[in-house]
């Protein structure tokens, strides 16, 4: 047997074929796990289950949406509009630092790891902030740093996070 078959069948004591040097194990010998939480009803195909995926979209602003949507940043690639759109939705439209929700002018969208050295526009790469959050995250003026924490008024876990984001853009640590 290949090592991944013993890994996977390890503990298995029923008898095993052989037929021209390959392993067959019975059907009944794989494991498998129940899907929690998992529902035949949303499916893109029905419009029930079309209504069900949209349903869950509600906690969204729609007028906020449409205008992300028609807004889009024409210097960018289409993969980059596209997985801003898709984190901004993920996140609920809040900041993943502040948790606050974002306005049309409040947010932006920030590269975890920068541009100019990955080219990465992927929706992993992506995260939604406050405007003043993503400041805070670029700015290498030690004053405007300081003002700025002074008025955000962040947790420490707040600002563990931000220092997170500020090393992947190789700045200082606040």
């Amino acid at each position: 047997m290949t090592k991944t078959l013993q890994k996977r069948y390890k503990g298995y004591k029923a008898k095993l074929f052989k037929i021209q040097q390959m392993v067959f194990v019975p059907i009944h010998a794989q494991r498998w796990k129940t899907t929690l939480c998992f529902s035949q009803t949303t499916c893109n195909f029905t419009a029930e289950g079309r209504a069900k995926i949209h349903n869950s979209l509600k906690a969204i602003d729609k007028t906020m949406l449409s205008y992300i949507m028609r807004n889009y940043i024409p210097n960018r690639t289409i993969e980059y509009n596209d997985n801003r759109i898709s984190k901004f939705i993920a996140q609920y439209g809040k900041c993943a630092i502040l948790g606050v929700e974002l306005g049309i002018n409040e947010w932006h969208c920030h590269h975890i790891n920068p541009y100019h050295h990955s080219k990465d526009d992927s929706y992993s790469n992506l995260i939604i902030l406050d405007k003043a959050i993503h400041q805070l995250i670029h700015l290498k003026d030690k004053v405007k740093i300081e003002t700025l924490l002074h008025s955000l008024k962040l947790t420490s876990k707040q600002k563990e996070k931000i220092n997170k984001l500020r090393l992947k853009c190789q700045n200082e640590i606040i």
